[in-house]
C-alpha cells in the first residue's frame, strides 16, 4: 500500500491531544472552600459526596470532601465541564483510529493500515487528503465503489474541498469509464477553486482523453484568466501548455510560442524572488528553443541562491554555461563553469562540461587538465577514460594516451569496446606490435560476449592498424573483411585502394576500388585525393593535378597530404614552382615533416639556378 503518512493531524486533533496533555498534569484534587456549597453543576452531576454526621463536625479542609478529578476509570460519573461532547467524541476515536493505522503501516501491515485509516474515515469523514489517498487505494485493489463512497462521504462533510472532487471524477473518467459524471465532478471543483491548477487540469485531462482537443484548449484560456498571484500556479499551468503546444524538438507555431510566453513571463514577476521559480521559467526557454531568453532567468535565480544545488535548482550553473555557449558566448560559459568549480568541487560533471569547452575552444592542455580532474572524482565510466585519451592523442601525448587506456581496460576487463580502443591507441602511438596483439583479443572478448562489435568498421580500423605496422597482406585481408560484411560502407573501398595505389601495387584493382568509394560518396574530398593520387602513380599527372586540386578545395580545413600530393604532381609535370608553393603549404601544416622539407629544399635550389641561368647563346 503505498503510503499514507502525507496526512497530518487537523485542528481538532490537536485541540484534543491539548485536552489530554491538560487532564493528566491537572491536580486530582483541590479543597473546596468552607462557606462554598456544590455548584449547580456539580449537585446536577452528583459529582460532590454529602458529608457524614461525624464528618461534618470535622473543621478546615479535613471537613470537605476532595472533588475528584475523572482521569482513571471510576464509578464517580464524569462533571460536565470535563465529560467530551459526542462529536468530540469521535474526533478522539478517529486520532486513535489513524495513530494505530500509522503504527500498522510503519510495520508494513498494509492490510491493517488501510483497515485503520478507513475506521478513522468512518469516525471523521472530512479528512480530505487521507479520504483520497484511501480511495485509490482501493481503487487500485479493485473496489471502486467503496473508493467513490468515501469520497462521496467527504464530499458531503466538507463540501468545499475541491480535491475529493477532483479524484472523484478521476475514478469515473479513469475506472468506469463515465467521462460525463466525472466532468461533472471536475467543473464543481473548479467552481470551488478556481486558484487551484489541480481543478483546471482535471477538466483538461478528460477533454484530451476524450480526443476533444479544441475544448481541451479552451479549458486552457480558461485557467489563463484566473485571478491569482500564485507563481507555482501559473508554473503548473505553463507545463501543461508545453505538453499541448511544444513538439518534441521544442518547436511550436509563433501564436502558441505567445501564449507559452505570457504564462512563463507571470510566473516569473509573481515570483521574482523566488531563485526555484525563475530557474523554471528559464528552463521553459531553453526547451522552447528561446535560449538567449532564459539566461536572464538563471542569472536572477543564481543571484537570489549562488548555494543552492538541488532540487530544480540543481546545476543551475551548468545550465546557464549551456546557454552562453549555445548562444556562443563561449568564454562566458567557461567563467561561469569555472566558478563553479570553486563553489563545488566535486561535482565531476562541471569538469567534464568545462573540458568540452576548452576542446572546442582549441584550448587542449586545459581541456586535458579538466578532463583528467573529472576522472579523479568519476572513475566509473569507461568514456571518461576514452575522452581523455583522445586529447591526450591530439596533444601527441602518446605515452601517457597509452597508459590511461591500459588503466581503463585493467578496470573494464567485461567490455571489449575498451580493449578495441586500446588496440587503436598502441596503434597511434606506433606500438604496432602490442596494437595487433591487442585488436586480436578484443576480437576474441567480441566473439564471446558482444558478438555486435564484429562490424565492418572494427575490421576497417584492424586493417588500417595493419597496414600501419607495415603488414599490407594482412591489412589486405582484414580490409576485404571489413567490405564484405559492409558493402555500402566506402571507407574500406578507399582504404585498400589507396594503399596499394601509394604502393604501385595492384594499380588495376586499386583504381576500380577508389571509384567504388566515390560512387558511394562523391563529394567526399579524401576520396577525390585518393583518385589523384592513384592518376599520379599510373603516370598521368595531368589528371592527378586536376583531381588534386578538386581535392584541396573539398577538404577542411585544409590537409597537408593533399598539398604534399599537388607539389609531387606538379614537379613530375615540370612546374617547379607551383610544386615549391604546395609543399610549402603542407610544411606550413606539418611542420615536423622532414620529407617535405627536403623536398622544398631541393626545389629551392633548381628554382633559384633556372632564375640565375644566362640566356642561351642563339
Amino acid at each position: 500500500m503505498s503510503s499514507l503518512r502525507f496526512a497530518r493531524p487537523r485542528k481538532w486533533q490537536q485541540a484534543f491531544l491539548t485536552a489530554t496533555l491538560a487532564a493528566l498534569f491537572a491536580p486530582l484534587f483541590e479543597p473546596v472552600p468552607a462557606e462554598a456549597e456544590p455548584s449547580k453543576a456539580a449537585r446536577a452531576s452528583g459529582r460532590t459526596r454529602t458529608p457524614s454526621a461525624g464528618a461534618s463536625k470535622a473543621s478546615g479542609a479535613e471537613a470537605r470532601a476532595p472533588e475528584w478529578a475523572d482521569i482513571l476509570p471510576s464509578e464517580v460519573p464524569a462533571t460536565p465541564d470535563l465529560a467530551l461532547p459526542t462529536s468530540e467524541d469521535r474526533k478522539a476515536d478517529a486520532l486513535a483510529s489513524f495513530a494505530q493505522a500509522l503504527v500498522a503501516e510503519d510495520a508494513a501491515e498494509s492490510e491493517k493500515a488501510l483497515e485503520g485509516y478507513r475506521k478513522t474515515l468512518e469516525f471523521d469523514p472530512s479528512y480530505a487528503e487521507l479520504s483520497v489517498k484511501v480511495a485509490y487505494e482501493l481503487a487500485r485493489r479493485n473496489d471502486v465503489s467503496a473508493g467513490i463512497q468515501i469520497l462521496k462521504d467527504t464530499i458531503k462533510a466538507s463540501p468545499k474541498e475541491p480535491l475529493p472532487l477532483i479524484y472523484l471524477s478521476q475514478l469515473y473518467g479513469k475506472y468506469l469509464k463515465k467521462p460525463d459524471l466525472a466532468l461533472k465532478y471536475a467543473e464543481q471543483a473548479v467552481s470551488l477553486a478556481p486558484e487551484q491548477v489541480a481543478s483546471h487540469l482535471a477538466v483538461y485531462e478528460l477533454h484530451v482523453a476524450a480526443g476533444d482537443t479544441k475544448k481541451a484548449e479552451q479549458v486552457l484560456e480558461r485557467a489563463a484568466k484566473t485571478k491569482t498571484e500564485d507563481a507555482k500556479f501559473w508554473l503548473q499551468l505553463g507545463e501543461t501548455y508545453i505538453r499541448s503546444y511544444l513538439k518534441e524538438d521544442g518547436s511550436s507555431e509563433a501564436a502558441s510560442i505567445a501564449k507559452m510566453n505570457a504564462i512563463f513571463l507571470k510566473a516569473a514577476e509573481l515570483g521574482k524572488e523566488e531563485a526555484t521559480s525563475l530557474a523554471k521559467v528559464g528552463d521553459y526557454f531553453v526547451v522552447s528553443r528561446q535560449v538567449k531568453e532564459a539566461i536572464p532567468f538563471y542569472l536572477a535565480a543564481l543571484k537570489l541562491s549562488p548555494e543552492a544545488d538541488a532540487g530544480p535548482l540543481e546545476k543551475l550553473r551548468a545550465k546557464l554555461a549551456n546557454a552562453f555557449e549555445i548562444t556562443e558566448q563561449r568564454d562566458e560559459a567557461i567563467a561561469m563553469l569555472e566558478q563553479s568549480t570553486k563553489d563545488n568541487p566535486l561535482r565531476y560533471d562541471t569538469f567534464e562540461f568545462l573540458g568540452e569547452l576548452y576542446e572546442k575552444k582549441g584550448d587542449i592542455d586545459r581541456a586535458i587538465a579538466n578532463y583528467e580532474h573529472a576522472l579523479l572524482l568519476d572513475a566509473r565510466e569507461p568514456r571518461n577514460y576514452l575522452r581523455l585519451t583522445e586529447m591526450l592523442l591530439r596533444a601527441k601525448k602518446t605515452e601517457k594516451a597509452v597508459e590511461t587506456m591500459k588503466t581503463a581496460r585493467a578496470k573494464f576487463r567485461e567490455l571489449p569496446q575498451v580493449t578495441l580502443s586500446l588496440a587503436m591507441t598502441l596503434s597511434q602511438a606506433k606500438q604496432h606490435t602490442e596494437a595487433m596483439t591487442a585488436f586480436a583479443e578484443a576480437k576474441a572478448e567480441a566473439e564471446n560476449s558482444h558478438e555486435e562489435m564484429l562490424t565492418g568498421s572494427f575490421y576497417l580500423q584492424w586493417g588500417a592498424a595493419a597496414e600501419q605496422a607495415g603488414l599490407t597482406d594482412r591489412a589486405a585481408e582484414l580490409l576485404r573483411q571489413s567490405i564484405s560484411l559492409e558493402p555500402a560502407s566506402p571507407e574500406a573501398y578507399n582504404y585498400l585502394g589507396y594503399m596499394w595505389a601509394d604502393r604501385g601495387e595492384n594499380l588495376e584493382e586499386a583504381g576500380k576500388l577508389i571509384q567504388k568509394a566515390l560512387e558511394l560518396d562523391p563529394d567526399n574530398g579524401a576520396y577525390i585525393d585518393s583518385l589523384g593520387w592513384y592518376y599520379y602513380k599510373s603516370g598521368d599527372a595531368e589528371r592527378a593535378v586536376k583531381e588534386l586540386l578538386r581535392a584541396a578545395e573539398s577538404i577542411k580545413p585544409e590537409d597537408p597530404v593533399v598539398f604534399d600530393h599537388l607539389g609531387d604532381a606538379y614537379q613530375k609535370l615540370g612546374r617547379a614552382a607551383e610544386a615549391l608553393t604546395y609543399w610549402k603549404k603542407a610544411l606550413s601544416l606539418e611542420k615536423e615533416n622532414a620529407k617535405i622539407a627536403e623536398k622544398i629544399e631541393a626545389a629551392t635550389g633548381k628554382v633559384t639556378q633556372s632564375a640565375v641561368a644566362p640566356p642561351p647563346v642563339p
